[in-house]
């Protein structure tokens, strides 16, 4: 008895492979194709002795002598029409390599369903491949390629909420938009966004609406309304004080009075001995343009093109994590845009630090981190000696990325050929919009006006 062998077992004789994840539909047509033009291709079986010799957890699985490598379609489909046996090459050779055979077998004969392909992918690495050897055994064997990047994208999709599979599961939710929920970390933000695009939101719409809605803490904190006894701030638990108001809103107070605003990296507070607020730091210790007080007529004094600014810099800052997390490294049309943002990075001022900061927090929240060092210089320090080529272009990408947006987001005159080149590198790769009327006038959207 070889591997190669033809036996004509019977049905009884075995039983289906654990590994297929595979839906079993089809089956009477299958049936019924067989019954008229008979069996075109055997199937194949593994003995169940050698099978748990490699995959002893499957034993509670293992229901027969025999495991059916693949054709487990056509072994029901047999049932189906009451035949007694089915002809099976036997392949106990093919034993270690039982689930890519599993998964290529269901990629050439039936699409399978998103979540079913990410589970295969999972289990695969769960066996030690790595996204690009399982995209080159797939792709090699499959009759097709598939990319490294589509592996990833596709096992990261198992991370998603429960609801969210679900949905994507029974077909009422996009895999693109699915990839855009994986923005968010909180299983509510998840749900919180597919309810945006149930409701008939787009995708890309839905990620900047809840983004900029977890922004709004900060921005309604440091921002007075007509009425209210003082400026509300916002403080990160690293010393400032918060107190509530009369009206319910979050207060905090430097020595002198001025309202502070900080975040969950850098707290800001007052600039000594000028009696200005505060300026609102983002998470990478870049203050943004402060905002300024009340008048006592209860009017906002402060300008609505510097509002503008925040806005706009909170939705690049979305396309450039949207970029960090769906760049294909493999790709070789991707080379010309990770050329462009790098020459780009390398003319604008030296800003590494905070660039890196900046880059690292885009890496976390789309799960691209992947070592596990917690400050930005011991995380960019460990790329480098880790020796992962395409670790090192990515976390090289995203730094110059940060670069190019933390230079944009805090350049107060006029806008020159570096931050026009950013918007416009933006609006090509990650389909950015500019919304504000600031940001189009600064691109030169609008007619220059006497506003700002």
């Amino acid at each position: 008895m070889r591997s190669g062998d033809r036996f004509e077992l019977p049905l009884t004789d075995l039983c289906p492979n654990p590994f297929n994840k595979r839906q079993m539909k089809g089956i009477p047509e299958l049936a019924a194709t067989i019954k008229e033009v008979g069996l075109l291709q055997d199937i194949a079986h593994i003995r169940a002795d050698v099978w748990l010799k490699h995959y002893p957890e499957t034993r509670d699985k293992i229901t027969a002598p025999n495991v059916i490598l693949f054709g487990e379609h056509r072994w029901r489909a047999f049932q189906l029409l009451e035949l007694p046996a089915i002809p099976s090459l036997l392949r106990d050779d093919k034993v270690k390599e039982a689930r890519l055979i599993t998964l290529i077998e269901n990629l050439r004969r039936a699409q399978l369903s998103v979540l079913e392909e990410a589970e295969h992918y999972q289990a695969l690495r769960d066996e030690g491949l790595s996204y690009e050897q399982i995209a080159e055994k797939v792709g090699e064997t499959a009759e097709g390629s598939i990319s490294k990047g589509t592996v990833w994208k596709r096992v990261k999709l198992l991370k998603l909420d429960p609801a969210i599979l679900e949905e994507l599961h029974k077909g009422k939710l996009a895999i693109s938009s699915a990839e855009k929920l994986l923005t968010f970390t909180d299983p509510a933000d998840q749900r919180d966004a597919l309810a945006l695009i149930q409701g008939g939101m787009l995708a890309a719409a839905a990620q900047s609406q809840i983004l900029a809605r977890k922004k709004e803490p900060e921005e309604t904190a440091s921002s007075g309304m007509p009425g209210q006894a003082s400026t509300a701030a916002v403080s990160n638990g690293n010393g400032s004080s918060t107190t509530q108001s009369t009206n319910g809103s979050s207060q905090s107070a430097s020595a002198n009075g001025a309202p502070a605003v900080s975040n969950e990296n850098d707290a800001s507070g007052q600039t000594p001995g000028t009696g200005s607020p505060a300026a609102v730091s983002n998470e990478n210790g870049t203050p943004a343009p402060p905002r300024q007080r009340q008048k006592d007529d209860g009017k906002p004094a402060a300008d609505q093109y510097e509002q503008d600014r925040a806005t706009a810099a909170a939705d690049r800052d979305a396309a450039c994590q949207h970029l960090v997390e769906t760049v294909d490294l493999a790709k070789p049309e991707t080379h010309e845009m990770l050329i462009r943002v790098l020459t780009a990075a390398t003319m604008a001022p030296p800003q590494q630090g905070p660039a890196q900061q900046r880059a690292l927090a885009w890496l976390r929240r789309v799960g691209r981190q992947q070592l596990e060092e917690s400050r930005a210089s011991a995380y960019y320090a460990a790329v480098l000696e880790s020796g992962d080529e395409d670790l090192r272009r990515l976390a090289a990408f995203a730094s110059a990325l940060a670069t190019l947006e933390l230079r944009t987001s805090s350049r107060r005159q006029s806008w020159g050929a570096i931050e026009i080149g950013h918007v416009k590198f933006l609006q090509e790769y990650a389909k950015y919009v500019p919304e504000t009327e600031w940001e189009k006038k600064e691109m030169g959207l609008l007619a220059t006006g006497s506003r700002r």
